[in-house]
């Protein structure tokens, strides 16, 4: 009888919702379908889609370019006072997603809510939406769960678009960018679900397969190298996290989180007779040591080929390749100037060594791409954390 159970819960088909940097809805689009879910609707920054228990699982552990995958509760219309907000939520059935030992915290957004002339207080529609869920499980059990803010077991987002009310539970806990491996970094690293998105956009996950070298020669604390080498190796990006925010939902199923884990699992392929040729460099030791180190924390050491050299003294392993890398860019106009330069003989080096090769390059400041000096074959405008950024792939013939 519990295993009939279990099947039936199992098969039940969730909406969800994934987060994305800006820029990256329709890569995340692909991996999603790539998955075998049921795509919904493309949003700038996210993709509704329908799946069961399994994909839910499937999309927390191998979505790259996500940054959080949420389960959409309930969608109530017509919400424009937050009396109404409080009724809404509060006739969710609650216990049905999670019991009343867990802890929780509440979470608000609002978007083009045009009859409304000023933006409303977020934090106040939140602890409205907090004391109806609070409110909901002292009718029932003369008591509140608890709110933690810092680590609850439960995340409730609630999203306010044109006065529709959308209910989400975060499945992701932690951001999704927060794989496990980095034990240290360096200054201003790119994020992995954006690093993971500049490979799927210049073609790494195809690339890869047929075994074309991948470089990248400005590799820092080693990010977009470790991405390529978990494309390659058709590693989970997901796979060292120790938990997610699906923990103390009730729907959960840790045996079947755990067959479904295996299996992502067994098909992960390191052998490398079987893969292209990776490689990383910087002209600093101290980011060569860290990348190193951060390779090692996730078991790929010896898929990749690091060395300290500046970029101006590389020389292509290979007659075709792909480079994907995130030079330094300043923030400040003096730094800006500064790294003038250092762009100008990205594009040199390019030009005069890197024939044959697709080199991709993500940079917020346009000075600099002007002094790269070189006519993109197509271009990106991505976010990169709060700058505004582009990134533009150059063949090289």
């Amino acid at each position: 009888m519990t295993k009939t159970i279990i099947r039936k819960k199992a098969e039940v088909l969730y909406r969800f919702f994934a987060i994305c940097p800006g820029g990256l809805d329709e890569v995340l689009k692909n991996e999603l379908e790539v998955l075998g879910a049921k795509v919904l609707e493309v949003y700038s920054g996210g993709v509704e889609f329908e799946g069961n228990l399994e994909m839910a699982y499937r999309t927390c552990l191998c979505l790259r370019s996500a940054s959080r995958v949420l389960y959409m509760i309930q969608e109530a219309k017509q919400i424009f006072q937050p009396e109404e907000l409080y009724d809404a939520v509060r006739s969710v059935d609650w216990l049905k997603i999670f019991a009343p030992t867990a802890t929780f915290a509440v979470y608000f957004t609002e978007t083009n809510n045009k009859s409304r002339r000023d933006p409303i207080n977020t934090q106040f529609w939140a602890l409205k939406a907090k004391d109806a869920i609070a409110d909901y499980f002292m009718d029932r059990f003369g008591e509140r769960p608890n709110v933690d803010r810092q680590t609850p077991d439960i995340s409730i987002k609630l999203h306010l678009h044109n006065h529709i009310l959308k209910i989400y539970l975060d499945l992701s806990g932690r951001s999704l960018h927060e794989r496990g491996y980095r034990s240290q970094t360096l200054d201003a690293p790119i994020k992995e679900n954006l690093a993971a998105g500049l490979l799927l956009l210049s073609g790494w996950d195809k690339k890869c397969r047929e075994k074309v070298t991948f470089q990248d020669p400005f590799c820092g604390s080693g990010t977009i190298l470790i991405e390529a080498a978990m494309i390659a190796t058709n590693t989970p990006p997901s796979l060292y996290r120790k938990e997610f925010g699906f923990s103390a939902w009730r729907d959960h199923q840790s045996g079947l989180f755990d067959r479904v884990k295996e299996a992502l699992i067994s098909k992960i392929d390191k052998n490398p007779a079987n893969l292209p040729l990776m490689l990383g460099s910087d002209q600093s030791a101290d980011a060569i040591n860290i990348t190193r180190q951060n390779l090692k924390n996730c078991g790929l050491q010896d898929v990749v080929k690091l060395q300290v050299l500046p970029f101006e003294f590389t020389k292509p392993a290979t007659p075709i390749g792909l480079m994907v890398t995130n030079p330094p860019y300043g923030v400040r106009m003096n730094e800006v100037e500064a790294l003038k330069a250092t762009y100008q003989k990205i594009g040199s080096t390019l030009k005069h060594e890197y024939k044959g090769w697709r080199c991709g390059v993500i940079t917020s400041e346009e000075t600099l791409f002007h002094a790269i000096a070189l006519k993109p074959s197509k271009k990106w405008k991505l976010h990169n954390g709060s700058l505004e950024s582009e990134f533009r792939i150059f063949d090289m013939f």
